[in-house]
């Protein structure tokens, strides 16, 4: 896998875009600590520049070169349910582009478990942006070929995986403030996540 991945990567790593399969639906990656290739992101999906970006990771080390701080919540939540796709909002850390965080405090990390992900992330060595591979207003692609067929003229590489079963967005969890608060159901119920930190879970 890992040389099919290579083109992907080095095009990540030289500030390009690239069509990828995740845990939810297909997405559009870039260099998220690259303004320019964030920016690229932004122009391809032709989104509104005041809606920030989801930024995938490998694993809690990643995350950390995004964030000030990993909640002690995030490495609960993950132990028990991030194979489950959830995106955590955690204080953003210093000179992330500003494209990324929508000039606000706070950054979206996923830990993806995708394994076709995870290996190109090991290669590129750099968080990955993570929104879906649409023109904003479309429906997110499940397939490759509605992926591409909506970006094409803009991503550098597009990486081909097994369709999405989900069906559904990752949720959104808000750990910045004293009380977890999930700002969007999807993949995990609020619930879920409420029981997932109970004191009283063993």
């Amino acid at each position: 896998m890992r040389d099919r991945l290579r083109p992907a990567a080095l095009a990540i790593r030289e500030g390009g875009l690239v069509i990828i399969p995740t845990s939810t639906y297909y997405g559009l990656a870039a260099d998220a600590l690259d303004p320019e290739a964030v920016r690229r992101v932004f122009r391809a999906k032709k989104r509104d520049p005041g809606k920030p970006l989801i930024a995938l990771v490998d694993s809690v080390a990643m995350a950390s070169m995004l964030t000030t701080r990993i909640d002690p919540r995030l490495k609960e939540l993950e132990w028990r349910l991030g194979s489950r796709a959830l995106t955590y909002v955690l204080p953003a850390a210093e000179r992330l582009p500003e494209e990324l965080t929508a000039g606000g405090g706070t950054i979206a990390i996923r830990i993806e478990r995708n394994e076709v992900v995870q290996e190109l992330l090991g290669l590129a060595g750099t968080p990955v942006t993570g929104p879906s591979a649409n023109l904003e207003g479309e429906p997110p692609p499940a397939r490759f070929e509605d992926a591409v067929a909506s970006l094409r003229d803009h991503v550098d590489v597009a990486v081909r995986h097994w369709p999405s079963t989900t069906g559904t967005a990752s949720t959104i969890v808000d750990l910045t403030g004293p009380e977890p608060r999930v700002l969007r159901e999807g993949t995990v119920s609020s619930a879920e996540i409420a029981g997932a930190l109970s004191p009283g879970l063993s």
